[in-house]
């Protein structure tokens, strides 16, 4: 029986991860290529445990940060620490496997483990996305100004990032505005297309549906709570790459670092990363903090020195797990 193109589309073919993960060995093995491995000995060596120390306590806030932002705009009977056990494991899968899995689980579990639906749940996670473009638009389009002499390499594609992110930026505040309207105007724009019949099309303008039928003042609010929370996310984000630089004593300026996040983090929307950006982010930290004579050899051995890092303080973070169900199990024996 041939299968229908709804039921087919549902379901990614396994070859995209695995050139997903081909993709990131190849990155990564160009990284590795360019790393001497006495240099990173003495990376090693010269770590500074105090700035591994902020480091960590920065990642904890982030992740912190991230669960009270969905908390708040979740606004259901979900406490502040399921909301955090939930953002942390969305983290590991997505950083340890896939970013789609990651949000997969995120939906799954809010609706599963804690009765939320999932469009609701769609609409919170749509909604910090969409605050966290802005902020990021915001961010690289100051900091593209402040280093502009600095990278005369790419000032065409950044001028295109920018006019491009610019556009969607507008097109998401009109949706927000106009709500059941541009539902309409999608609808009417995936049927001409033939899109609508897929299954990915169809869930997108469900979680569309469910915002244009929520009130203009609801929404608006909730935008406002997401760009202050996506704001002091990105803050703490830029200190937190700033400390873990300089753990491995690589001395870089603040500028740069914002410029270069800026980039990466529209990268991110692509889906072209697994393993937490594996491969992707050390490539493109490689060429981009290259614009501001950051030594290759040096570069490289501080980006495998900090991939490392990263996957330990994850695993570390994991530990919120186990201790918040011996927490539940100690409260319902408590209770009953």
């Amino acid at each position: 029986m041939k299968k229908s193109a709804s039921s087919s589309s549902s379901k990614p073919p396994y070859f995209i991860n695995i050139l997903k993960i081909i993709f990131a060995i190849l990155l990564i093995g160009f990284v590795l290529s360019n790393t001497h491995l006495d240099q990173l000995k003495t990376v090693w060596t010269n770590i500074s445990i105090g700035w591994v120390a902020l480091s960590f306590v920065l990642f904890i806030l982030l992740t912190m940060l991230k669960a009270l932002q969905y908390y708040i705009l979740i606004n259901e009977s979900v406490t502040y620490p399921q909301v955090l056990n939930l953002v942390i494991l969305q983290n590991a899968v997505s950083n340890f496997l896939a970013t789609s899995a990651g949000i997969a689980s995120y939906l799954t579990l809010f609706h599963v483990e804690y009765g939320v639906k999932v469009s609701r749940a769609a609409i919170v996670f749509l909604l910090t996305k969409v605050g966290d473009l802005i902020v990021i638009w915001l961010l690289l389009l100051v900091s593209s100004w402040l280093v502009w002499p600095q990278v005369p390499m790419i000032h065409v594609p950044v001028i295109i990032l920018l006019a491009g992110m610019g556009v969607v930026v507008a097109l998401l505040i009109v949706a927000i505005q106009l709500r059941q309207r541009f539902v309409e105007f999608a609808n009417g724009i995936m049927d001409r297309l033939g899109l609508s019949h897929f299954s990915i099309v169809m869930k997108g303008m469900d979680i569309l549906q469910t915002l244009g039928d929520q009130e203009q003042t609801a929404v608006i609010r909730k935008l406002k709570l997401v760009l202050i929370t996506s704001s002091s996310y990105m803050m703490v984000s830029l200190i937190w790459i700033y400390s873990s630089l300089h753990a491995f004593n690589l001395q870089l300026g603040i500028l740069p670092i914002i410029f270069s996040n800026a980039l990466l983090q529209v990268v991110s929307y692509l889906p072209i990363q697994i393993f937490g950006g594996l491969g992707v982010s050390e490539v493109g930290n490689m060429f981009l903090y290259g614009l501001f004579n950051v030594p290759t050899a040096e570069l490289s051995a501080v980006l495998i020195a900090n991939r490392i890092l990263f996957y330990l303080t994850n695993l570390l973070v994991l530990l919120y797990l186990p201790l918040y169900t011996l927490y539940n199990a100690h409260s319902s024996s408590s209770v009953n």
